[in-house]
């Protein structure tokens, strides 16, 4: 496609991380195909506001608004970059608005029930599992960094156990102190992985490992949570454990937002003010006070 390979080199220049710029570019040319299925228009630089706009409609068919406003982000970041170069003398993308999702964060918090409930069924599956999911509820880790978290990222000692979380979104890196029972589920883990004779064990350097890759695709570990919901009647995706750690660190330990927000890996201390919303089963646990007055 036009313009493709400048918009490539374009985001290696903002020193976008490889997975973001495949997503950018997967964006691009959906956009591209649904352009030229409906308007038969090929060349995407002489579209208008109106045919982003439509596709903004067509998305909201098939999308949450928090994946349509990730889509549109995608279309403006590519006519920022053509208007950017003088390819194009408007910005078409500018005026089109991103969904405003409100509450976005209280539907996705897990109750204290449901924490124990997934912890049991991923304990009952293998400790590989079930050390999954609970550095994931523990740390607020994403996907993504739990798929590259390497053997040599581990600090496991006593008084100060920790994970180092290496070029992680933005090209930052972290450090995230662990509780023990996450240590416990990482000893146990490595010690069966190092006993194992399987080849991807021995030669991959990662926490978590695949037959295929090196290591465990973060595709790979969103079904995995997604198998684990199933059978305990949840919607279970990696966000809900991200969330469900800012959550519980905000409600039960006032933790301050400035923290909260290094832990969790935000430039922007607006982003993890989301978080700080009450969930709707916070809300109903206050007003049903009401009922005993």
């Amino acid at each position: 496609m036009e313009y493709l390979e400048e918009f490539k080199s374009y985001l290696e220049n903002e020193d976008k991380s490889t997975l973001t710029i495949r997503s950018y570019l997967t964006g691009i040319l959906q956009f591209q195909n649904w352009l030229e299925e409906t308007y038969n228009i090929s060349d995407i630089s002489i579209i208008a506001t109106r045919e982003i706009k439509n596709y903004r409609s067509i998305l909201l068919e098939k999308y949450s608004p928090a994946s349509v406003n990730q889509k549109l982000a995608t279309i403006k970041t590519f006519f920022n970059f053509l208007y950017e170069t003088n390819t194009i003398n408007e910005n078409p993308a500018q005026k089109v608005k991103m969904q405003v999702i409100e509450d976005n964060f209280q539907h996705q918090y897990l109750t204290r029930t449901e924490e124990l409930t997934i912890l049991k069924i991923a304990r009952e599956k293998d400790i590989k599992t079930y050390c999954i999911v609970l550095l994931m509820l523990k740390t607020g880790a994403r996907v993504s960094e739990v798929s590259n978290l390497k053997l040599g990222d581990l600090l496991l000692n006593k008084n100060e156990p920790t994970i180092l979380i290496k070029n992680s979104k933005g090209q930052k890196s972290r450090y995230i102190p662990i509780p023990q029972d996450v240590v416990t589920a990482l000893i146990e883990w490595i010690e069966v992985r190092n006993k194992s004779n399987k080849i991807y064990h021995l030669r991959s350097q990662y926490v978590f490992t695949s037959q295929r890759n090196d290591r465990l695709q973060p595709r790979a570990i969103q079904k995995i949570l997604s198998n684990i919901g199933t059978v305990a009647g949840i919607k279970l995706y990696p966000i809900r454990l991200r969330a469900s750690y800012a959550n519980n660190l905000l409600q039960y330990s006032n933790i301050p937002i400035n923290i909260l927000a290094s832990l969790m890996g935000h430039s922007n201390i607006n982003t993890t003010g989301r978080y700080a919303k009450a969930s709707m089963h916070d809300k109903r646990k206050y007003i049903e006070t009401l009922s005993e007055i």
